[in-house]
């Protein structure tokens, strides 16, 4: 009969020990995937998004003629960006370019007193954001002082290959 209890409480343990591992096992295979998928995002949230590939739209017949006569220089980092975006609630008019003739793919962030308020998904050459949403609340009216950073990213390793300050004054209506 005390054998009996002996292998009863073996069975017992061992379920136990199964019931403890086996979520143990779960929770870090999720967690790792987890890890891995936080390690490619970059940023906290986006705030911008592709509305059009090709040449931004507010261009003249004679800028667009001068793009398609310019060549890739891998060297630098090309853009385009409006420095003095109007924001109406949320949304505004930022119109940020990567230019058919860039070597790099690029993404902005801009923070206002030290906190970011805009974060766009990185661009293709060719590709544009023409509006953008900021990631938290809307600014009360008024002018204020930006930093937008322009990162250049290396089309076939997707590392930092060029970054560039810019200063932006937003327009809060």
């Amino acid at each position: 009969m005390e054998e009996k209890n002996k292998s009863t409480k073996k069975i017992i343990t061992g379920k136990i020990i199964a019931m403890a591992t086996i979520p143990t096992i779960i929770a870090g295979v999720v967690f790792y995937n987890i890890y891995n998928k936080k390690e490619k995002f970059e940023g906290t949230g986006i705030s911008g998004y592709i509305v059009g590939n090709g040449i931004a739209p507010n261009l003249t017949d004679e800028e667009i003629q001068a793009l398609l006569n310019k060549q890739v220089d891998e060297s630098r980092v090309a853009f385009s960006i409006n420095t003095e975006p109007v924001f109406k609630g949320k949304k505004g008019n930022i119109m940020f370019a990567n230019p058919r003739y860039s070597a790099h793919d690029i993404d902005l962030t801009v923070t206002l007193d030290g906190k970011e308020i805009i974060k766009t998904a990185k661009i293709s050459p060719d590709q544009y954001i023409e509006e953008i949403s900021l990631l938290d609340k809307p600014l009360k009216a008024g002018n204020y002082n930006a930093i937008g950073n322009v990162k250049a990213y290396n089309r076939e390793t997707g590392k930092v290959v060029g970054e560039v300050a810019v200063e932006i004054v937003i327009t809060a209506k």
